[in-house]
This record gives structure tokens, C-alpha cells and sequence, in this order.
């Protein structure tokens, strides 16, 4: 099964008589490009520097994580999903975008393993894998089988935008890449413009609570860490290597962090250890500045195009003098509307930014 959806953005904006003779020629380019890809055999390198031979553009994609699925999305290439994940079709932006993806087939997770019976019976022309794990193992496997995988790890926000391009050139459409990556970039520059000239003392030091629980933070090799950095920010944990990591509540105090920003998976269970006792005199607990990193339709804080606006919403909420001027929802709408064709606010998102002790 395949879905079918329809891209709108370009239908709302009119063609001036002027442009069209130059639109004519770009037109015959992009279809030459693509008729290039569609009808010739053409090697791509993947981010484990694997060298994967597709025979044609693929139209026929299966996504194995959440990241990849959104990064599909993101390049509005939905149409071309023939299965993902188990996890996918559960995150709300996915659905708003892309209907039909509940119906689509499973095939498993990174994380229990992929059901590889399903995954060959679907014919792909590509399957999209995680790094870590057995990735590029079953990323192997499958081109002995005569299927072409791709193996990206996105985690951090250079590495998502090639994650993008290397997802934008198997499809056979890098422009789509280009037009996400300068809708990143030119997010990316609203908030420099507003931290250039911050001094050390000025930065604020915020502790990122993780997904496993308020005491587990993501340490200075993590994509929370770039963002906390680029908004302006310094990652309580920084110093710390590796994956999530478990810290005492000492710790926490000693740090005594400005902020605390927590991811949603703990949003419910967040407040009851912000309202401790021996917490009390952490800056960010007696100026009431902890929050949860939005938004309801899918998590700015895990590997996506979507990072990006978490990186605006935190120099927002860290800054809110130097960022007074910038309307976060007209920025979270424009953003969406060129990814998605549909503004943030049209498919019912909300920040629910708000962490209550």
C-alpha cells in the first residue's frame, strides 16, 4: 500500500507572467534531473560510508525509526512509504501529515529487531536503518538480498541535514533537501543574530532531563546539547561522554542549573522532584524556570528537521529579552508550512511547553 497526498504550497502562490519562460526552464531541468534518476542506475554513500547502488530513484521506501519516517515526511515524500516502524504512525505530526500511515504495514523496530520476512515481501526499493545496533549489519543483509539500504545517524544538526540530502538523492529529488536545509539554516540565523554578543557570564546553564527519568541527562555528545548550545545556553552535563546518563540529585544541586528543560516522556512525573525539599535553592526551581520541550505533535528534542524550532523555543524562553521581537508561533507556523504545507497552528499543534512542580 502507498499513500497519496498532495503538496499544496506551491498551488497558493501565483505565477507571475514574467517568470514563466524562466520557470519553463528550470521545469525541463528538474525533469531531465529526475528523469536521470528514474531510468539509470546511480551509487549513493550512506553516513556509515557504505557505498549503496540503487537502480533507479526509489518510490517504494520502508522506514525502520521514528527519525527517518519524520525525515520522509519532512521531504514530503509520503506517497512513497510502503511500511514503517512500530513507533511511527504513534507520533501525532506523522499522522497529521500523513493520514494513512496507521495502515500501513509494520515491520518492527530497532530496537526488538525487524521482521525481515516482511520487510523482502514489500519489495522496497529502499530501506532506511539506524547506525547504532545491528544496523548497518542488516543493512548488509539486505543487499545480498538484492535490497538497497541505507544506513544515517542524525544526531546532531549537520548530521540531520545530511541525513536529508543522502534520503532527498535515493528518492531522486535533492532539490527537496535543499529547500529543508535552508529552512533550517535560515531558523538557525534568527536566533544568532539575537545570542551574538552574549558573555560567558550571561549564558545560562540548563539541565536537560531525559527520557528515563528526571536524574538521567544527555551528556556533551548528544543533539540536546548542540541545541542547548546554539540557543545560547551551556548543558549542565556537558563534560560528560556518551549516552544518557544517570546523575545523583547532589549532583543536580551542585550543578544548580538557570533552567531545566524535560523531555515529554516525563513531563507527568517531572514536577514531583522539582517540589523536593533538598531542591529548593537550584536557581531554576526558586525562579521557576523549567520547562518541557514542546510540542504535542512531536518532540523538538529527538533527531528531525524539527530540532531546529527547539532551538529557537529555547533561546526564547532562556532569553526572552533578546528574542522580544519574535512571534514563536508565527516562526513554528512558517517552518511547518514549508515542510508540510500546513501550518502548525492548521494541524492543531500546541507547545504545551509548560512543567508544573
Amino acid at each position: 500500500m502507498m499513500i497519496q497526498t498532495t503538496n499544496h504550497s506551491s498551488a497558493r502562490r501565483p505565477v507571475r507572467a514574467w517568470l514563466l519562460g524562466i520557470l519553463s526552464f528550470g521545469l525541463i531541468a528538474c525533469c531531465t534531473t529526475v528523469n536521470a534518476f528514474a531510468q539509470n542506475p546511480y551509487t549513493i554513500v550512506d553516513m556509515a560510508g557504505r557505498n549503496v547502488t540503487l537502480s533507479g530513484r526509489a518510490e517504494r521506501i520502508i522506514t525502520t525509526f521514528k527519525p527517518a519516517t519524520l525525515s520522509i515526511l519532512s521531504l514530503g515524500l509520503a506517497d512513497r512509504l510502503v511500511a514503517v516502524d512500530n513507533f511511527s504512525p504513534r507520533v501525532q505530526i506523522n499522522t497529521a501529515v500523513c493520514p494513512g500511515i496507521s495502515e500501513l504495514p509494520k515491520i518492527g523496530n530497532r530496537s526488538t529487531g525487524l521482521n525481515m520476512e516482511t520487510v523482502i515481501s514489500l519489495k522496497p526499493d529502499l530501506v532506511i536503518l539506524y547506525a547504532q545496533k545491528d544496523g548497518i549489519l542488516t543493512a548488509d543483509r539486505l543487499g545480498r538480498s538484492g535490497i538497497p539500504a541505507i544506513v544515517i545517524l542524525p544526531e546532531s544538526l549537520d548530521s540531520i541535514k545530511e541525513t536529508l540530502r543522502i534520503i532527498a538523492r535515493a528518492a531522486g529529488c535533492p532539490e527537496r533537501a535543499d529547500t529543508v536545509i535552508q529552512a533550517v539554516d535560515d531558523v538557525m540565523d534568527l536566533v544568532h543574530v539575537r545570542t551574538t554578543g552574549l558573555k560567558a557570564q550571561e549564558r545560562k546553564t540548563v539541565y536537560y532531563a531525559g527520557p528515563e527519568g528526571f536524574f538521567t541527562t544527555a551528556p556533551g555528545d548528544m543533539l540536546q546539547d548542540e541545541m542547548i548550545s546554539q540557543a545560547g545556553g551551556i548543558n549542565a552535563a556537558h563534560a560528560l561522554t556518551g549516552f544518557f546518563k544517570s546523575i545523583s540529585p547532589e549532583q543536580f544541586v551542585q550543578w544548580n542549573p538557570d533552567a531545566v528543560f524535560a523531555c515529554r516522556e516525563i513531563r507527568s512525573s517531572a514536577g514531583k522532584y522539582l517540589a523536593k525539599p533538598e531542591l529548593a535553592e537550584v536557581k531554576a526551581v526558586k525562579s521557576g524556570q523549567f520547562f518541557c520541550i514542546p510540542s504535542s505533535h512531536a518532540p523538538w528534542d529527538f533527531p528531525s528537521p524539527l530540532s531546529v524550532l527547539g532551538v529557537l523555543w529555547a533561546g526564547k524562553r532562556l532569553y526572552p529579552d533578546r528574542f522580544h521581537d519574535i512571534d514563536l508561533i508565527k516562526e513554528i507556523d512558517r517552518f511547518h508550512e514549508i515542510l508540510f504545507s500546513r501550518s502548525f497552528t492548521e494541524m492543531g499543534g500546541r507547545l504545551e511547553d509548560t512543567l508544573d512542580p
